[in-house]
């Protein structure tokens, strides 16, 4: 998948590997993930190590500790939320990015050429090249997949409490997104700027995608403008339950460009705020991580931001 206009680094044998993973992340099966992942870095003829966070909270200080006392490439083996926390830390000391793909769906290492096998992806991020590209952000907080607020974010936090309750996988996730649009749902009335454009609307929804393949599996053309190095932004006009259940059928059939009350822009930086509340404060799910934010929300695509370590065959890509 081509990533906009990109800068190719050398991946220097000099630089330390850190591999950065939580407990239970991702995967059903974790240990058989980390006993691979332990193994291709033995194998290494450099300075690796893995670091496991034991308890929730605990990555992003591993993270940190690891950028601070050996500096080279981060790499996160974990979903999307894992992901997120490591790549903020490799993004705030400018330090390379790699994947070791443990999640659900995992768009960012599929469309990045990364294997989805923890063996083969752990001994990418030594024989691979290092890739600038673009990085999404919301008020400063990096985000790789996707950011959203109001009816897309609620999805999102029933969703991982379901998956916690009963399993990580795509069965469970299907039936709580079903299980979610059956509720009735409140618009937001929101002031956007968009590039500068200003947008009033009344919306279930805002949706923020940094994912070309995700958005092309929805069927949007936003994928295009995602693949240049902008933000694809999708907002839902406010809909009952039978649209709802009709948009989803649209999306599963990546039919969702056509859909009448599905407003859609491309940009590389977009500012909201409320209308008709006196709140500063809103949630957003940030590649599935849910974090409270200050308004004005701002929402941007960052050009050159990250470093992300891609197979050789994909490092110019352009």
């Amino acid at each position: 998948m081509l990533r906009g206009q990109s800068t190719v680094i050398e991946n220097s044998p000099d630089l330390p590997i850190t591999v950065l993973m939580n407990a239970g992340s991702g995967s059903a099966d974790a240990d058989a993930s980390r006993r691979a992942i332990e193994a291709a870095l033995a194998d290494m003829p450099r300075d690796t190590a893995l670091r496991i966070a034991r308890r929730p909270g605990e990555l992003g200080a591993l993270a940190r500790e690891a950028a601070e006392t050996r500096p080279g490439i981060l790499a996160a083996a974990g979903g999307d939320g894992t992901l997120n926390t490591v790549v903020a830390v490799a993004v705030e000391h400018g330090l390379p990015f790699g994947v070791i793909p443990l999640g659900t769906f995992n768009y960012f290492a599929r469309e990045h050429g990364i294997p989805l096998d923890a063996d083969a992806a752990t001994r990418l991020i030594a024989a691979g090249r290092i890739r600038r590209e673009a990085l999404g952000r919301v008020n400063g907080r990096p985000f790789l997949i996707n950011a959203s607020i109001g009816l897309y974010r609620r999805l999102i936090e029933q969703r991982e409490a379901h998956k916690r309750r009963f399993g990580r996988n795509r069965f469970v996730a299907l039936l709580s997104g079903l299980s979610m649009l059956l509720r009735e749902h409140r618009p937001y009335r929101v002031r956007m700027q968009i590039d500068g454009q200003p947008v009033t609307l009344s919306t279930l929804t805002v949706f923020f995608g940094r994912s070309a393949m995700q958005m092309a599996q929805l069927g949007l053309d936003e994928a295009e403008c995602v693949s240049r190095g902008e933000l694809g932004v999708l907002a839902l006009r406010e809909v009952g339950r039978g649209e709802l259940f009709a948009l989803a059928l649209r999306g599963a059939l990546a039919r969702l460009e056509t859909a009448e009350n599905l407003r859609q822009y491309c940009a590389l930086e977009v500012e909201i705020d409320w209308l008709n509340r006196k709140s500063h404060k809103i949630r957003v799910a940030v590649d599935g991580e849910l974090i409270a934010c200050s308004l004005p929300l701002v929402i941007e695509s960052v050009p050159d931001a990250l470093m992300v370590v891609v197979p050789p065959e994909a490092a110019g890509a352009t």
